[in-house]
C-alpha cells in the first residue's frame, strides 16, 4: 500500500490561484490532479477556506476627510464633485466585484457539495465493496470448512474400507482355517470310529471270554466245595483210618491247593477283563484338567497318566483342543486299549 502524499493549505491555495488566473475551473479533482495526490478530505477543506477568502465584502463608504483649509475655498466645488464621482465609481466596481466573487463562492460551495456527495457515494460504494468482500471471505471460509469436512469424511470412509478389507481377509483366512480344521476333525472322527469299532469287537470277545471264565470258576468252585466236604469227611474218620488214609489226604490237599491256585488265577483274569455290563465312567475332574491346562502343566501330565479310556475319549471330543495335547491323549488312549486287550 502506497504512502499518501501530504499537502498543505499553501500548496492548495497556490494551485487554486493559478487555476483561477488561467481561467480554469477550480475543483477538488483539478487541484488533486495538479498536486499529484493527497487526501481528498484535506483538499476539500482547504479549497473551501480558499473560496471563502475570495468573498469580498463591500466596505462601507469611508467617511470623507475634510479638505485642507488652504484649498477649501478654491477646490471646494470641484473637489467635492470629483470625490463624489470617484466614490460612486468605486462603489459600483466594488458592488460588481462583490457580486462576481459571491457568485464564485456560491459556485465553489456547489462544487463542494457535489464533491461531498461524490465522497459520500464513494464511501457507500466502499462500504458495499467491503460488505461484498466480507461476504466473499465468509463464503470462502464456509467452503474451506466444507472441504475440510469432506476430507475428514473421505478419510473416515477410507478407514472403514480398509477395516472392511482387513475383516474380509481375516474372514477368508478363518474360513480356510475352519475348513482345514473340519477336514482334520473329519479324519479324527473316522479314526476314532475305526478305533471304536475295534474296541466294540474286543469288548464282545472279552465278554465271551469272561462268561467262559465265570462258568469255569463256578465249576471249579463247586469242585472245591466238594473237595472240602470230602476232606472234612476224611478228617472226621482220620482217627480210625489215619495211617491208611494219610497218603490219600495228602493227595487231596495237593489237589485242593492246585484248585485254589487255579481259582485265584481265574479270578485275577476276570478282574482284569473290562466290565462290559457297566461301561467306564468319565472322570470329570480329570477331564477338566486335560481340557483346560497346558500340556506342560504337572496336573495335565498326572491326569493323562491316570485317566481311564472313557475320560480320554471325552477329552478328544473337544474341538478346540490343541493339536499337541490331542496327539498325547490319542497316544495314551491307544496304550489303554492295548492294556485292556
Amino acid at each position: 500500500m502506497g504512502i499518501e502524499r501530504v499537502v498543505t493549505d499553501d500548496m492548495i491555495f497556490e494551485v487554486a490561484d493559478r487555476l483561477a488566473a488561467n481561467g480554469e475551473k477550480v475543483t477538488n479533482r483539478a487541484i488533486w490532479s495538479a498536486i499529484g495526490g493527497g487526501s481528498m478530505t484535506t483538499i476539500s477543506q482547504a479549497l473551501r477556506r480558499w473560496k471563502e477568502s475570495q468573498v469580498l465584502q463591500v466596505a462601507q463608504p469611508v467617511e470623507r476627510a475634510p479638505l485642507p483649509a488652504a484649498i477649501i475655498d478654491v477646490l471646494h466645488g470641484a473637489a467635492a464633485q470629483l470625490w463624489d464621482a470617484a466614490l460612486a465609481e468605486t462603489k459600483s466596481e466594488l458592488d460588481q466585484l462583490a457580486l462576481a466573487t459571491n457568485a464564485r463562492v456560491a459556485e465553489a460551495q456547489g462544487e463542494r457539495d457535489d464533491t461531498l456527495a461524490e465522497l459520500q457515494t464513494t464511501a457507500e460504494e466502499l462500504e458495499q465493496v467491503k460488505a461484498e468482500r466480507d461476504s466473499a471471505l465468509a463464503d470462502a471460509d464456509n467452503k474451506a470448512q466444507q472441504l475440510a469436512a469432506g476430507a475428514t469424511e473421505i478419510a473416515r470412509l477410507q478407514a472403514e474400507l480398509n477395516a472392511q478389507t482387513l475383516a474380509t481377509a481375516n474372514a477368508t483366512h478363518r474360513a480356510e482355517t475352519a475348513e482345514a480344521a473340519r477336514a482334520e476333525l473329519q479324519a479324527r472322527v473316522e479314526q476314532l470310529t475305526s478305533l471304536l469299532t475295534g474296541e466294540q469287537a474286543a469288548r464282545h470277545q472279552a465278554e465271551t471270554d469272561a462268561n467262559a471264565l465265570r462258568a469255569t470258576v463256578s465249576k471249579q468252585t463247586a469242585e472245591l466245595e466238594a473237595g472240602e466236604r470230602r476232606i472234612a469227611d476224611i478228617e472226621a474218620s482220620a482217627a480210625a483210618h489215619a495211617q491208611a488214609t494219610a497218603n490219600e489226604i495228602t493227595a487231596i490237599r495237593a489237589d485242593r491247593q492246585e484248585m485254589r491256585e487255579m481259582l485265584k488265577t481265574l479270578v485275577d483274569k476276570i478282574s482284569l477283563a473290562p466290565a462290559l455290563a457297566e461301561p467306564e465312567a468319565v472322570d470329570k475332574e480329570a477331564l477338566e484338567w486335560l481340557s483346560h491346562t497346558s500340556r506342560e502343566d504337572v496336573n495335565f501330565k498326572h491326569h493323562l497318566e491316570t485317566a481311564n479310556a472313557a475320560t480320554l475319549r471325552a477329552a478328544l471330543k473337544d474341538e478346540g483342543l490343541a493339536k499337541t495335547k490331542r496327539t498325547k491323549i490319542e497316544a495314551m488312549l491307544r496304550k489303554r486299549e492295548q492294556e485292556q486287550k
